[in-house]
């Protein structure tokens, strides 16, 4: 009979420690600046967790902040866990949130019991290098006080300035209002596509510029297109399946400025949100609490071509490196192949990093001698 009690009564223990973490949390917003740095496209800034100085990413995009490399705080095993709820990735799939607590400390915050949600974020064997970021910093660290916050990427910084200043601020810098919807720990924006107008999460988190979900009324003029199949993406739970259609030099209008950008619908992500190769180009003002948005646009350029056609992509998957993403077109290669060998080469577990970086580097894929083991049906 007790076997039968244990898990219930664990449950409600976890449960009641996240409400009784969530209930005590406190962050005390700091007016000033700290510096946006860059890993690859995630912009990130510096921080203080529990003693140890590391660093964050900024996801607007994500209602809750994350740990997601726990190495990085001493005795984290130690930690209390509370369990409530689930974290949501843009591919609509849920991870339960596994609370603790920790001291943090930044240039535009401090807390001494901040909640975080614990989440490890599934790893590539074939990743050259170490992330340079442990965490995500998510919209809960801010608007907590009478402060907008403000995303400055003409001189990569990040602020928290008060209400009282807006109008003085306002005066000195040429920001416009946009139409926007903020509300449950999220900031939607407007944008015309094609002379349509389209709602937005802005997603700091997300690298790319635009990722609309696919459905059947949305059809584009525009025929400038890349049709991929697989697995494209990687969220925080886990890698996508299903179709991407790639648009390239989309009509974009956003606050009253007129240019293009690539635009990806997707069958595999739910989420419908501008990225930051989108959010970059512009400087932002976010009054949260009073749900308004203010833009300007700055030097930063929007990427609105490929860099490259994408045939095939190639990825170790359970030690065998295997085709898992396809242009769609393409049919002398099946998604789920295995390949066992590269210009006469075998394919082992000791190069098959070399091997898909040769084959994703590379366009053209006939002029490679591939050998496969078909994925048998």
């Amino acid at each position: 009979m007790k076997k039968l009690f244990f898990i219930p009564i664990l449950f409600t223990l976890t449960f009641c420690t996240a409400i009784r973490q969530l209930g005590a949390e406190k962050v005390k917003e700091v007016n000033g600046c700290s510096t946006i740095v860059y890993d690859g496209k995630k912009a990130l800034i510096e921080l203080v967790i529990d003693q140890s100085r590391t660093k964050f990413v900024i996801d607007t995009g994500a209602g809750i902040s994350a740990l997601i490399d726990s190495t990085v705080i001493d005795s984290f095993e130690k930690k209390k866990f509370g369990y409530l709820g689930y974290v949501m990735g843009a591919d609509r799939k849920k991870t339960k949130n596994r609370f603790f607590t920790a001291e943090t400390k930044s240039d535009i915050f401090i807390s001494k019991n901040k909640v975080l949600t614990y989440i490890k974020i599934p790893e590539s064997k074939c990743s050259n290098n170490k992330n340079e970021y442990t965490g995500i910093i998510g919209i809960d660290f801010f608007f907590n006080e009478k402060n907008l916050l403000q995303l400055d990427f003409s001189n990569n910084k990040i602020c928290n300035i008060h209400e009282d200043e807006l109008q003085e601020f306002l005066s000195k810098n040429p920001y416009r209002l946009v139409k926007s919807l903020c509300k449950s720990n999220q900031i939607f924006i407007f944008i015309d596509i094609e002379g349509k107008e389209y709602k937005f999460k802005l997603d700091t988190g997300y690298t790319g510029n635009i990722i609309m979900p696919y459905n059947d009324e949305l059809r584009f003029k525009n025929d400038k297109k890349l049709e991929l199949e697989g697995s494209l993406f990687q969220t925080i739970s886990s890698h996508t399946s299903g179709s991407e259609i790639l648009y390239e030099k989309m009509p974009v209008t956003f606050a009253s400025n007129n240019f293009e950008s690539k635009v990806n619908v997707s069958t595999s992500i739910k989420a419908q949100n501008v990225g930051i190769d989108f959010i970059k180009a512009f400087d932002w003002l976010i009054d949260y609490n009073n749900n308004k948005v203010y833009v300007k646009r700055n030097q930063n350029t929007i990427s609105s071509t490929f860099n490259r056609k994408i045939m095939y992509y190639a990825k170790v998957i359970n030690e065998k490196l295997e085709i898992v993403v396809k242009e769609k077109s393409q049919i002398e290669f099946k998604l789920g192949d295995q390949i066992i060998s590269v210009n006469g080469q075998k394919v082992t577990k000791e190069n098959q990093c070399e091997m898909q970086d040769l084959l994703n580097k590379t366009e053209d894929w006939s002029s490679l001698q591939i050998e496969v083991l078909a994925q048998s049906k």
